[in-house]
């Protein structure tokens, strides 16, 4: 495990982006990417939506689109899976009908300091996956890992070299909501189970280990690496939520991969 070379975030540049999938930098902060009246649309198209699901989780988590979590334990879900994937990806166009294309304008703005191309990952003999995910977290979100290698080692997406993660906040709660990274790029224990991602909760009171924690804002992107065990904290503000959208990028050659 090496140390992080600088404590705070940096801003989006080639070099940033090399750092962080390097996992030399805890994360990148994009602020303004969407502006208040863009987010404000976005959030109501959300909590309006017929197609918003619950995660199987015990904190009451809620998402729109398809998130591999949900289809990759117990063995693998994989043809249902990719069958729910027109549905997920049409229900997330009814929302950017009614604001504006967020993962587009991402994809545009991260390949100007990406030499390769970004690209949605087709899974052979299936098709493509779903490459984003809209979330209400408002509750929190418990201590975790993602890294497709050991999630999802039977999936294409399997064969990535590294692993980040990127999300756009359009409502945040005035209170909470922190999110928190631990610099210990996670390996599951023996007789873990990987497609759980649940790295050891000692992280959190080792004060050998660096962390990184972000209140996100109204409008900006945050990226890290969440091969790096990670939790979000609960907001205490009634009526303001924790509404994000974004994807997973996994390196593979020159290009990177995004999925949800």
């Amino acid at each position: 495990m090496s140390a992080w070379k600088q404590s705070t975030a940096a801003e989006l540049s080639p070099e940033s982006l090399a750092a962080l999938i390097r996992n030399e930098i805890p994360a990148i902060r994009i602020e303004n990417f969407a502006d208040a009246e863009e987010c404000a649309a976005f959030t109501k198209a959300v909590y309006n939506s017929p197609d918003l699901k619950s995660y199987s989780v015990a904190t009451p988590t809620h998402y729109l689109g398809l998130v591999m979590y949900e289809y990759r334990q117990d063995g693998g879900r994989k043809q249902e899976f990719f069958d729910a994937v027109p549905e997920a990806v049409a229900a997330q166009e009814k929302l950017y009908k009614q604001s504006f294309d967020v993962p587009q304008r991402f994809r545009d703005l991260l390949g100007a300091h990406h030499p390769g191309n970004i690209l949605v990952p087709s899974e052979p003999g299936y098709g493509d996956y779903c490459p984003v995910v809209v979330r209400i977290a408002s509750n929190g979100v418990h201590l975790h890992a993602d890294y497709a290698p050991y999630n999802s080692p039977d999936w294409a997406i399997g064969g990535i070299e590294h692993q980040i993660t990127w999300n756009l906040y359009t409502q945040c709660p005035s209170v909470g909501g922190e999110t928190t990274v631990y610099n210990k790029p996670w390996v599951p224990a023996e007789g873990e189970d990987p497609a759980r991602g649940l790295p050891d909760g000692g992280v959190e009171t080792d004060d050998s280990i660096e962390s990184f924690t972000f209140a996100p804002k109204v409008g900006e992107v945050v990226l890290f690496n969440p091969r790096n065990p990670h939790k979000i904290a609960a907001g205490t503000t009634e009526g303001e939520g924790r509404v994000s959208i974004g994807s997973f990028l996994g390196t593979k050659g020159a290009d990177l991969w995004m999925w949800s």
